[in-house]
């Protein structure tokens, strides 16, 4: 189904990227049915996780091309929201009406529960679909492997438990895959709760053409540490481009009202060499790409594994929202 999410009066300051705030009851969650037209903002359902897919021949006002994004929601396995789609498609703005939101009925193997991210395979019209675990609230986390045809309909080719991994799984919200040399590398980070610093993790990571995936037995880590905003979750999204540069988002959420706080960073790059192919290398000290003052930031994403980056936000109760971060390439000493 297709919804059109009118966003105009969400205002933005384009340094800070802070949305104004508006009262929980001038905001209807997307449920599929579309409210009575009494002119309140339309807000689509939260993004917890963000990939690029594609660039469309649609241009907007300001003459730059539009971007289509899959977005995946934090939707659990409970009575309440079961039923509730899973993934959707995001459009840039052509015009003043703001994104274009379809939510998208998928068939998976299994009732997913709390989608956190998606990792694109670099290269291919492939990408992870990654459960969180829920601070240990689901019995058997599941990772999924979405793929999508060339009219963008998404099909669900393959499913795993989650690998063995070097730290006890909590709760991952940022994840992502590296191609270094021709192979793949899968990447994650704890979202680490409480504490300004997690790993970021990584090992090899094999997709067959029958959906067949395989994480290899050895990993590598390298720490990160997100010195704003303070209190945050340090891991709650993550993109890496074509040159092994690690993006990732820490967001502040003290609740459904807020206020958040985020910021983006350039935390480690991905070299050849190491065990298993390929290393982490930190980058010290991470380098601050954005703040977002007022979103709470859980998906990073690069167009075709470089800039521009968007990000996409779970504002809870305000919804999601997708903007492009007014940022240049970052530098590439580490």
């Amino acid at each position: 189904m297709r919804r059109r999410f009118i966003t105009r009066r969400l205002a933005a300051t384009a340094a800070a990227l802070s949305v104004l705030p508006l009262t929980a009851g001038g905001v209807e969650a997307s449920t599929g049915t579309p409210p009575a037209d009494r002119g309140e903002i339309i807000a689509p359902r939260e993004f917890s996780g963000i990939t690029w897919l594609a660039t469309s021949d649609t241009a907007g006002s300001d003459g730059e091309p539009q971007q289509i994004f899959l977005v995946c929601h934090d939707t659990r396995d409970d009575y309440a929201e079961r039923d509730l789609p899973r993934l959707s498609i995001v459009r840039t703005p052509v015009d003043t009406d703001g994104i274009i939101v379809d939510e998208l009925d998928v068939a998976f193997p299994s009732v997913p529960n709390d989608l956190e991210s998606i990792a694109r395979v670099p290269g291919r019209d492939e990408a992870l679909l990654v459960e969180s675990n829920a601070d240990g609230d689901d019995p058997d986390p599941t990772i999924y492997l979405a793929r999508w045809d060339e009219d963008l309909d998404i099909t669900i080719a393959g499913a795993v438990p989650w690998p063995r991994t070097p730290e006890p799984l909590v709760n991952v919200e940022a994840t992502a895959v590296a191609t270094v040399r021709g192979r793949d590398y899968f990447v994650y980070a704890e979202r680490a709760q409480g504490s300004d610093t997690t790993n970021v993790n990584m090992t090899r990571l094999a997709i067959g053409r029958n959906g067949e995936i395989r994480f290899g037995g050895e990993w590598t880590s390298v720490s990160f540490t997100a010195s704003a905003p303070p209190d945050a979750r340090p891991a709650s999204g993550m993109d890496i481009d074509r040159r092994g540069n690690v993006y990732i988002s820490s967001a502040y959420d003290p609740g459904d009202l807020g206020p958040f706080d985020s910021a983006v960073y350039r935390a480690a790059v991905v070299r050849p060499g190491g065990p298993i192919g390929a290393r982490l290398r930190p980058v010290s000290p991470p380098e601050e790409l954005a703040r977002s003052s007022g979103l709470k930031v859980e998906g990073v994403a690069l167009v075709d594994g470089s800039f521009p980056m968007f990000i996409s936000d779970d504002d809870e109760d305000y919804g999601g929202l997708l903007r492009q971060l007014r940022v240049t390439r970052p530098g590439d000493s580490s």
